[in-house]
């Protein structure tokens, strides 16, 4: 456990500084940069990865990156999601956002199957990925991206119907 710790703390000292700044290259966010870099330490640490001196900084510097651009991926899904959500109900009721998220909680409480009614809910509000859900849920992705795309279209619809 001491020759781990002596390890990771010889990583840290020699590439965290390169680590970051490349994650910030790509993510222009100060926190999020520190938990990307974190989070690489993080993994090699839970999953025990040994890594060889003369490819240390390179699989560092990957993982970084690999990090990064998911993150990027994530967001941007989210929030064409929120966007496409919000653009929808702008006209249904601008006046009173209770009431907006009351009528959008409703909806989702009556999507059919009940799975869809879970895989809506662990992505947007548990924030899980893809394949969280997928894993959570025995199912396979492209269920989970069905499921999620039936149900965005069965809330617009909605939503599109009470605007009129």
């Amino acid at each position: 456990m001491k020759q781990e710790t002596t390890s990771i703390e010889r990583l840290f000292r020699q590439h965290y500084s390169k680590m970051y700044h490349l994650a910030r290259y790509i993510l222009f966010d100060t926190d999020e940069c520190h938990d990307v870099v974190s989070d690489v330490f993080a993994r090699i640490l839970e999953d025990k990865i040994t890594l060889l001196p003369d490819t240390e900084e390179a699989f560092l510097l990957r993982s970084v990156r690999n990090r990064c651009l998911n993150l990027i991926a994530r967001k941007s899904v989210k929030e064409r999601a929120t966007r496409q959500l919000l653009d929808d109900t702008t006209g249904v009721m601008a006046a009173d956002d209770d009431e907006r998220l009351d009528q959008l909680m409703l909806i989702i409480s009556h999507l059919e199957p009940p799975l869809r009614q879970q895989i809506l809910r662990l992505r947007y509000l548990q924030e899980m990925s893809y394949q969280e859900i997928a894993d959570n849920l025995c199912v396979s992705k492209v269920t989970v991206y069905n499921h999620l795309s039936q149900a965005m279209d069965t809330i617009r619809k909605h939503l599109k119907t009470t605007k009129r």
